[in-house]
Formats: C-alpha cells, sequence, structure tokens
C-alpha cells in the first residue's frame, strides 16, 4: 500500500518525540506527504476533528503508547505504525536511528498490514453495562492493593464452571500474548492469528493450564467471594474497580488492531530479537 497523507501523533510530554516528529513532518512534506494535524499536540487526535482522510497513523512512543492511541483511534479503522522511543518495541516497526531508510520503504508500498482482532469488555452491573470498551493487548480480572487472593467465577463456553483462586486471570489476544500474559505462563501466539488467551495468575490449589479458545466465543468472569476487592484491567493503562455481584463480559471487538510490518521481520526473528527464544546458558 502507497501512502499519500498519514496522522502523526507523539508520546505526551516527550522532548524526545517532539523533537524527532518535527523532523520527520518536515521529511514527509518533502516526500508530498499530507500530515493530518500538526505534530507535537498532544496526540488527542479526535474523529470528530473532520479531517480524517489520512491513510496512516504514525505514533512516535513505545509499545505504551501505540496501546493508548490505538484504542483511541481504532474506530478509524487506519492502519499504524510505531517509531520505537520506548524499551521493548514489540509492535514498534522503525528505530528512530534509521527511520528515513525504513520510513522510505514503509510509504511507498514496501509492508505489510498485519489484521489483528481485539478484545471486546463489558462490566455487567445489576444488568447493566456500566463501562466497555476495547483492549488492544489484555483485559485482567485482578486483586486490589491487599496482597491476598480472590476466587474469580469463570464461565467458559459450554456451561463449564470454574471458580479459580488466583491473584487474577488474563483475557489476552494474540498481540497480547508477548506482555502479560506469558509472563504468567500464557503461550506465544502468532498476532495475525483469532483467538482469546486465558491465563491465570498464580493459581493456588488448582489445576487450570493456559486455554486458547477460538475468538468467536464469548466468556464471563466474576468475583466469586462477596468480601474480594478486585479490578478489571486493560492493557495495563485503565482500571475499573469491580463490585460484589458484577459480571464481565469478554468477547472479540466490532474492529481490528492494523499495524504496518516489514515484510522482512518475521515473528520468530522478533521473538529472537527481543529475547523470548533463546537458548539457556
Amino acid at each position: 500500500m502507497k501512502i499519500s497523507s498519514v496522522i502523526l501523533t507523539i508520546k505526551k510530554n516527550s522532548r524526545q518525540a517532539l523533537a524527532l516528529s518535527l523532523e520527520i513532518k518536515a521529511w514527509l512534506e518533502e516526500q508530498g506527504i499530507l500530515i493530518s494535524h500538526e505534530p507535537g499536540s498532544t496526540g488527542d487526535v479526535r474523529p470528530d476533528s473532520g479531517d480524517f482522510a489520512a491513510g496512516l497513523i504514525i505514533i512516535l512512543g513505545g509499545d505504551g503508547t501505540i496501546l493508548s492511541r490505538a484504542r483511541n483511534l481504532l474506530d478509524l479503522e487506519i492502519p499504524f505504525l510505531g517509531i520505537n522511543l520506548g524499551k521493548v518495541g514489540f509492535m514498534t516497526e522503525i528505530s528512530p536511528h534509521s527511520w528515513r531508510d525504513e520510513l522510505t520503504g514503509m510509504i511507498s508500498g514496501d509492508a505489510i498490514v498485519s489484521q489483528r482482532m481485539v478484545l471486546g469488555y463489558e462490566i455487567i452491573r445489576q444488568g447493566e453495562a456500566v463501562e466497555k470498551g476495547c483492549a488492544i493487548n489484555e483485559v485482567v480480572v485482578n486483586r486490589a492493593e491487599m496482597a491476598r487472593l480472590i476466587t474469580v467465577g469463570l464461565d467458559l463456553p459450554g456451561k463449564v464452571r470454574q471458580d479459580i483462586r488466583s491473584d487474577g486471570i488474563i483475557f489476552s489476544t494474540p498481540t497480547g500474548s508477548t506482555a502479560y500474559s506469558v509472563s504468567a505462563g500464557g503461550p506465544l501466539v502468532h498476532p495475525d492469528l483469532e483467538v482469546m488467551i486465558i491465563t491465570p495468575i498464580c493459581p493456588f490449589l488448582h489445576d487450570f493450564s493456559p486455554l486458547v479458545l477460538p475468538c468467536t466465543e464469548t466468556v464471563f468472569a466474576c468475583i466469586a467471594e462477596p468480601d474480594s476487592d478486585a479490578f478489571l484491567t486493560v492493557d495495563g493503562q485503565l482500571g475499573f474497580r469491580l463490585v460484589p455481584g458484577d459480571f464481565v463480559r469478554i468477547s472479540r471487538y466490532a474492529r481490528d488492531f492494523k499495524l504496518l510490518c516489514s515484510p522482512s521481520q518475521s515473528f520468530a526473528s522478533k521473538l529472537v530479537d527481543k529475547g523470548f527464544l533463546r537458548r539457556k546458558q
């Protein structure tokens, strides 16, 4: 796909991102590419601004910046491209040191769009949805401040109920399989697959292995004990307190996350580069 216009957005309060965005903006304009808004703003682009003819959203920041922007801009159905100013950079394809060469190939058509499923969530309280949204990486039902276990009631397809006493349960997308899920013992899953990964966090006296379900399935989670203090956490960035009687509905979201990727980098090669696959010393 050849790109003729972009939205350029940056990590908030980052001088490095601001300075680099000005360089990139000038370079893109030299290539005849239209910029949908001035770089250096807070990055809070809204669908009601009336200027969304862009074919690409370029984000300067780390994976966390991509997660927050993607949740806000997902309904635009425009591919994202990340320039890595973070630590791991699993979703940010371009280095800030060699961005000209890499970006030249990307915007001229030497790239592929990885279309990835997203999870939707609803907190249902007394029969009504009090919170809802989407998660690029994961939705987590987890214990609150106190270092004590919680019992999560998990309703799986086929009317299967499991009450799992643990620190919580992670509901992950394949994109999020390399994040919190893998640290809790979940599998590494290719991001183009369409599945939901369920991984318990430190389960106590319960033999519940990480579970992979088709994305067409819907699961429900609730806090099974009336005195438990728990939260719903979204991509490690948003948090909602759960009260006894709440149900959390988790299913596939109506929109996919589109990420522009270099065809020269496979998922397996990224796992090696980021240290997920290596020989034990």
